[in-house]
């Protein structure tokens, strides 16, 4: 019990303290402050927008913002660097999609599904509208786009590389649940259509 007593009274004097020096470096640099924030103020700009689309509303349990940084005339170039972001806010925290990575396990968008979506031949295409907008396909990408069901999952298209197709597999229950989504860099040709 002493130790945590100790661990709660050390943890709590260097949270004091390093508040302390965040405090005393904006009073006594207010103006610098100042100026730095006007100096990101005038150079970046962020716009943040609500997906509304009926595909994601319909799909997912949580909003998604579609967020553009542009950052514009930092040393004097007349060039603007833009940054976009699709991200989710699930009521606690605003987080990134899962990153893709070579043949990805999806356990975070697997939990974003609503609990009454069944993925079947009739909301397939919606589906792939979700992906369009929380995955969208770079505009040089040749669109590949395409869906299909086999053996037991949904498979949906969004590249190909060498002959090699690239897309989303999902598996679904014997009702439509989805129940596992991953990313699949390279398909197995009994899985092809």
């Amino acid at each position: 019990m002493d130790c945590i007593f100790k661990n709660t009274i050390g943890n709590s004097l260097t949270w004091a303290m390093l508040l302390s020096i965040t405090c005393a470096f904006c009073q006594d640099h207010p103006e610098a402050t100042y100026r730095l924030d006007n100096f990101i103020n005038k150079s970046c700009e962020t716009d943040y927008n609500k997906i509304t689309s009926e595909a994601v509303n319909n799909i997912l349990k949580y909003d998604v913002f579609h967020i553009t940084q542009k950052t514009k005339n930092i040393y004097g170039e007349k060039d603007t660097e833009i940054h976009q972001f699709i991200v989710v806010d699930n009521g606690q925290n605003v987080k990134r999609f899962e990153h893709i990575d070579t043949n990805t396990s999806l356990p975070e968008l697997t939990s974003y599904i609503q609990e009454d979506f069944r993925l079947n031949q009739e909301t397939a295409f919606v589906f792939q509208s979700m992906l369009d907008d929380i995955y969208p396909i770079a505009n040089w990408k040749p669109d590949k786009r395409e869906f299909f069901f086999k053996n037991g999952k949904w498979y949906f298209l969004r590249d190909a590389y060498f002959r090699s197709k690239q897309g989303f597999e999902i598996t679904v229950d014997s009702t439509g649940k989805i129940t596992n989504i991953c990313y699949k860099m390279k398909w197995d040709e009994q899985e092809s259509k």
